[in-house]
């Protein structure tokens, strides 16, 4: 890599040397797993050079999508599941992680290091310990849930968190959500800088079918782990029958890794799908809905089903809000959490027609979230943090 021996990197030229890590498994999809691939992706189009560190592997069709090369990523090992914030982080932690940590550190000269949920016991927090680097934090979680701050996993993490925070330069956070959580959890007040999508690749995919997006009729979709509770697959159930009430052709489709159930409710479920079949799956979707009851800081999802052209219903979080959210008011509908009752109301108001400006003012919206935003902003933090260690 031809960032070993640059001494002065941070001196010379525009370009920058790059390491982004992530606590989270590669092997599994995830919200944090996917920004940190995509901003991989574009900063390696900018010129800079990338290094990504992260537990279990994305697979060489997923970095090439990216861009990136195979041999950009290290992969600190397997992982152990544990019970965090409604879902189950799969992370990578002790004496074998700590060795590959410190290999990777060693095997490369970064002007910066980029970590991702730095406080969380697994890769960040071991780069968090070992690297010499300037550092950047992106702070990713929100707690509607107050009794996981009060957690087992956070208490023991809070024991560690003085000296650890006193170790970043420059604190992100993804949306006001994460940068609350942070606050309070924390003690560091980020930067607000929210999650990137390539938009211009999901307007792409917008369909023309008449009458409906998909076709001969309408459809609305799903997407996510659905095993997982917080995802609110059960109320996207409860809701799919309401709403055939009104149109009984109604086509439902689930995307997302998970056990079909026996009885689908005649919903089509897709399992997990590569991104530009999901991307068709999403631009061809009249409603996006996004039922979750919590642990969302951002929902980078609405903002890819903004870009494809789709409405959306989604649950009232802090940050679904807070992206759903213009200069006139919220883009979609937003209901009560687990209120099945409500998310068929909101869907049936966009299958009717309700909010035509909609698809315009979501794109606009979702624009602002396009890596060409998103990317020059991290790297003025990347900036500003090797400015921050010089000045220590």
């Amino acid at each position: 890599m031809r960032s070993a021996n640059r001494k002065d990197a941070g001196r010379q030229g525009d370009w920058l040397s790059i390491g982004l890590v992530c606590p989270y498994s590669f092997s599994r999809p995830g919200g944090v797993q996917s920004h940190v691939l995509g901003l991989a992706g574009w900063l390696r189009a900018q010129g800079h050079v990338v290094a990504l560190l992260g537990p279990g592997h994305p697979g060489r069709a997923a970095l090439a999508e990216h861009g990136l090369p195979v041999d950009c990523f290290t992969t600190t090992g397997s992982t152990v599941p544990v019970p965090a914030n409604g879902s189950v982080a799969r992370l990578s932690f002790g004496a074998g992680p700590m060795v590959r940590v410190r290999a990777w550190l060693r095997s490369h000269y970064f002007d910066v290091i980029h970590l991702h949920e730095p406080l969380t016991p697994s890769s960040s927090l071991l780069a968090l310990w070992n690297a010499d680097r300037p550092l950047v934090a992106t702070f990713h979680s929100s707690f509607e849930d107050s009794s996981f701050a009060d957690s087992p996993l956070l208490r023991a993490a809070r024991l560690l968190a003085p000296s650890s925070v006193a170790r970043i330069d420059e604190a992100v956070a993804v949306s006001g959500a994460a940068a609350e959580a942070a606050r309070r959890t924390w003690r560091v007040t980020p930067t607000i800088i929210g999650n990137g999508v390539d938009t211009s690749a999901l307007s792409a995919v917008w369909s023309q079918a008449r009458p409906w997006r998909g076709g001969a009729r309408p459809r609305i979709c799903f997407l996510g782990r659905f095993e997982e509770p917080r995802k609110g697959l059960e109320h996207f159930r409860r809701a799919v029958e309401r709403v055939r009430l009104t149109h009984p052709d109604l086509d439902a489709v689930v995307v997302g890794p998970g056990t079909i159930p026996a009885d689908t409710g005649g919903i089509r479920f897709l399992g997990p799908l590569p991104d530009a079949d999901r991307d068709r799956v999403l631009g061809s979707s009249d409603v996006y809905v996004a039922p979750n009851t919590g642990g969302e800081s951002f929902g980078i999802v609405l903002v890819e089903a903004m870009a494809a052209g789709a409405m959306v219903v989604a649950s009232d979080l802090s940050g679904f809000r807070e992206v759903l959210t213009d200069d006139r008011g919220v883009i979609g509908w937003l209901v009560p959490c687990g209120d099945a009752a409500a998310l068929s109301r909101g869907i049936n108001q966009a299958l009717a027609g309700y909010g035509t400006d909609l698809s315009a003012r979501g794109l606009r919206r979702a624009r602002q979230f396009d890596w060409q935003s998103v990317g020059p902003q991290l790297v003025g933090r990347y900036r500003a943090a090797i400015c921050a260690r010089r000045s220590r």
